[in-house]
């Protein structure tokens, strides 16, 4: 009984965030570095997205919502990546390759997929999975969601478009 109910809280908590956009941070700290491997084992930096808006979506195959989610950011990604200022990069927090190859496979997508095998980004400070930050082009953290959204909603893509729009008129200023 203590397992079922532990298991509902965890479930409603994943429910009541879907709907929330994101939650705003200081902009006073900058993304910390990574040097991470793709599936093909090419390492990528966030360093090398700079100028660019990234949201960075930390995730696992043992994350039954992670996995759904993947899908609403490839739905975002195709709406909002006509925009050459936007990139998604989903992170796999574990060492399960051939776990993230067999979700790809029934599910791919076009972002960057990267895998943290030895959990090496620990200093982000992922207080649970799914976590997703957005960084801004000058690579300061901006947003943060706790938890599962719905990416591809409306409301979602027109809360993106806004901040776009808001930090481009504010470094106009």
């Amino acid at each position: 009984m203590k397992i079922f109910l532990i298991l509902v809280c965890v479930l409603l908590n994943s429910v009541t965030h879907a709907d929330r956009l994101l939650d705003p941070m200081p902009r006073t700290m900058s993304a910390h570095e990574y040097n991470l491997p793709d599936l093909a084992g090419k390492k990528h930096k966030l360093s090398d997205l700079k100028g660019k808006f990234v949201l960075i979506n930390f995730w696992a195959t043992s994350c039954t919502i992670c996995r759904a989610e993947l899908t609403t950011l490839q739905d975002m990604y195709d709406q909002l990546r006509h925009d050459s200022e936007f990139e998604i990069v989903a992170i796999h927090a574990g060492d399960d390759l051939q776990g993230v190859e067999e979700l790809l496979a029934l599910s791919p997508v076009s972002y960057a997929m990267l895998m943290d095998m030895d959990l090496e980004l620990g200093h982000w400070g992922i207080p649970t999975l799914p976590t997703t930050y957005l960084i801004t082009p000058d690579g300061m953290f901006s947003y943060r969601a706790l938890g599962t959204r719905v990416w591809n909603a409306p409301n979602m893509i027109d809360f993106m478009h806004q901040i776009f729009d808001d930090y481009h008129a504010n470094k106009a200023n």
